[in-house]
């Protein structure tokens, strides 16, 4: 037995099919600092780029240069697809598709705070952009326009491989979604469409709502839909942008040990503090959707100058 009627559960299957996956793969120049110290404690200089004297003995600069990686993984909208060129445009996350170019962490004091003692600065290299449909194909796609204070992203992809079709209900630009409304989200998970869903509330952050549903990591960038006010269509009133997250911190080897070996003293040179984010299950936060509107209004030059040409409700609802 189903709790929605066959109608709704049709609109469901038919939205679905404008839902896409998408995948950053974002590659970082690192730079670790390794300080001077004298008695105990680190030398301040005003002409070092970090604030203090960096260690340059034994001919080093006192800076070790190293490479690492991150994936990221979420939903998209499709809204456009030009059949003459082959071309897809998508609405999803800022944050998956575009992170930003310099990222500091810094030591911590006694309490947990962060101090003014730069550890190591991630430079981002460069960022591969993807998209998938129904199946496991990827296609290649690049950033056109963002708004990184609210979250917001549209990248285009030109495949002959289908992805999906653009979504073609309505825009719910004049929903004022509130208290007790119920709305649909999609995401990738995984890399594996899924749908919950939930019941508004009000957002601490400008600009958002929030919805009691049980998403994961997959789900930012996924679009979400209300029921029209007379339950025939699903219209898009929203963009997924996160979930409550906290860190979980360990200490682990390098990755070059079995599990269960046991460490003798040369090994402990080889442990690292690592980091791990983990999800608070029960809420998301998603754009609203006249926030989306002004981002569509903005941003119509660049549609225009890269050739799409986006249904007018996009800019008028």
């Amino acid at each position: 037995m189903s709790l929605l009627s066959e109608d709704v559960k049709n609109e469901i299957r038919v939205v679905s099919k404008s839902v896409v996956g998408i995948h950053a793969s974002i590659n970082y120049e690192v730079f670790q600092y390794n300080y001077l110290q004298r008695n105990g404690n680190l030398v301040r200089d005003p002409n070092s780029p970090v604030g203090y004297k960096l260690d340059s003995g034994n001919g080093d600069s006192g800076v070790i240069v190293t490479t690492d990686h991150k994936t990221l993984s979420g939903g998209g909208l499709i809204i456009n697809f030009n059949n003459a060129a082959s071309k897809y445009t998508i609405l999803t996350s800022n944050h998956l598709v575009s992170p930003e170019d310099t990222t500091d962490i810094y030591y911590l004091d006694d309490h947990g705070q962060p101090t003014d003692v730069l550890f190591a600065r991630y430079v981002v290299d460069r960022v591969s952009i993807t998209v998938r449909g129904e199946s496991s194909w990827r296609s290649r796609a690049d950033l056109i326009a963002n708004d990184p204070v609210n979250d917001i992203a549209v990248i285009v992809t030109e495949t002959e491989t289908v992805l999906g079709q653009a979504f073609a209900n309505k825009v719910g630009y004049d929903r004022d979604l509130d208290w007790g409304d119920w709305v649909f989200l999609f995401g990738y998970p995984k890399g594996i469409k899924q749908l919950t869903g939930g019941w508004i509330s009000q957002a601490p952050y400008r600009n958002t709502l929030a919805v009691d549903a049980v998403v994961r990591f997959g789900y930012s960038g996924g679009p979400v839909f209300a029921l029209s006010s007379d339950r025939a269509e699903l219209q898009f009133v929203g963009l997924i942008k996160s979930v409550p997250s906290n860190t979980f911190e360990y200490i682990a080897p390098d990755g070059t040990l079995p599990v269960g070996y046991r460490l003798s003293y040369k090994e402990v040179e080889r442990l690292f503090v690592k980091r791990k984010m983990m999800v608070e299950y029960g809420t998301a936060y998603f754009v609203r959707p006249q926030i989306i509107k002004k981002f569509f209004r903005l941003a119509e030059i660049v549609f225009e100058d890269n050739g799409i040409k986006l249904d007018s409700k996009y800019f008028d609802g």
